[in-house]
């Protein structure tokens, strides 16, 4: 029975997301790039959900599900395909509040960077920033988890912009990416995305990231400041003390960040998490959850973005999901909605929506 009883509520909350909040800092452009392409923001704000007075403050916190369903009116209203790469150029690192503030201060680009992943919570609770190493290279990236996001490749093409201009806030405006990561499709005007870059790109990627030399994480920062530091560090702390440390929640950013580097089993999130993998079990089913329905939910979320955004094949997400094969993948999708991944992919391709 209470098998069952966990399973309707895993259902409901697979039907019924939570909706995170994002303060709207690094999006307060939106108005004057509607403008710029011809559009009035009066009209588009109000479809959202939204009134122009809440962009005039950078930490008014609106819902992750309308601030993604602002961008998707606005790539409607202006026909504009690259309209979340305008908004993220203009957005630096000061727009992601205390987060931001804490780079600048840190002694290295390491280190400010490690704060960065450790923080932006703070700001964002849509989606989790990664920052893998392997080698030589560094990839800076950021990942969706907000179930239900519209204009992921949107959120994709600011997140990218606002993590390259981050980098060139640290080391200086002549630095450039050695690469561009976007899990989006490729969009028919490339000129944009090069002419700010200046990088080479890669669309229909598995992960969305800046790519460059490890070496720059050991770049010293000019604007260092020990002392800053330390006292932005202990507010930090204390903001993420206050909060409701949701188990779920930490579960789910966990998991996607760990699919990517394909070390997503019970031990491996348990240790991220620093607990027992009996106590993680507990407290997930104290919530009516279990693992193994968290790891499903995130792959359902994850492919589901990338059969809409990208034309990546079912085998390559298949396999970036940590599936067998393609057959293993189908099976999972079918129980998740009923239809096979190319049948959803034809009803969502968002090449073909707004």
């Amino acid at each position: 029975m209470q098998d069952k009883e966990r399973s309707k509520v895993h259902a409901k909350n697979r039907h019924s997301p939570v909706n995170s909040v994002v303060r709207v800092g690094p999006m307060m452009s939106i108005p004057a790039v509607l403008r710029e392409l011809g559009s009035e923001p009066g009209p588009v704000f109000p479809s959202a959900g939204f009134k122009l007075t809440q962009f005039a403050d950078p930490d008014t916190e609106v819902s992750c599900l309308a601030a993604s369903r602002l961008l998707a009116r606005c790539v409607a209203a202006t026909g504009c395909q690259y309209f979340g790469l305008l908004v993220g150029k203009s957005a630096g690192p000061s727009s992601l509040g205390i987060a931001g503030f804490m780079l600048r201060s840190a002694p290295d680009v390491g280190a400010a960077l490690r704060g960065l992943v450790q923080h932006l919570d703070l700001h964002d609770q849509g989606g989790v920033p990664t920052l893998l190493i392997k080698g030589n290279v560094t990839r800076l990236g950021y990942a969706i988890q907000q179930t239900g996001a519209e204009a992921a490749g949107q959120i994709y093409d600011l997140a990218m912009s606002v993590a390259c201009n981050i980098m060139r806030g640290l080391c200086g405006e002549s630095w450039n990416p050695a690469e561009v990561l976007l899990s989006r499709r490729r969009p028919q005007e490339l000129a944009p995305y090069s002419n700010f870059f200046r990088a080479p790109l890669r669309f229909n990627t598995v992960q969305s990231a800046v790519v460059f030399p490890a070496r720059w994480l050991n770049h010293q920062i000019p604007s260092a400041d020990p002392l800053l530091h330390h006292h932005l560090e202990r507010e930090a702390g204390e903001l993420h003390s206050r909060r409701d440390n949701n188990i779920v929640g930490q579960l789910r950013g966990s998991l996607r960040k760990s699919l990517l580097s394909r070390k997503c089993t019970l031990s491996d999130i348990a240790g991220q998490l620093c607990m027992h993998e009996r106590t993680l079990h507990r407290r997930l089913r104290e919530q009516g959850t279990s693992f193994s329905h968290e790891l499903e939910d995130v792959r359902n979320g994850m492919a589901q973005q990338l059969l809409a955004e990208s034309t990546m094949p079912i085998a390559k997400i298949a396999k970036a999901l940590n599936y067998a094969d393609v057959s293993a993948f189908s099976r999972a999708f079918k129980r998740w909605t009923e239809i096979t991944p190319a049948q959803w992919r034809a009803r969502n391709d968002s090449s073909q929506q707004a």
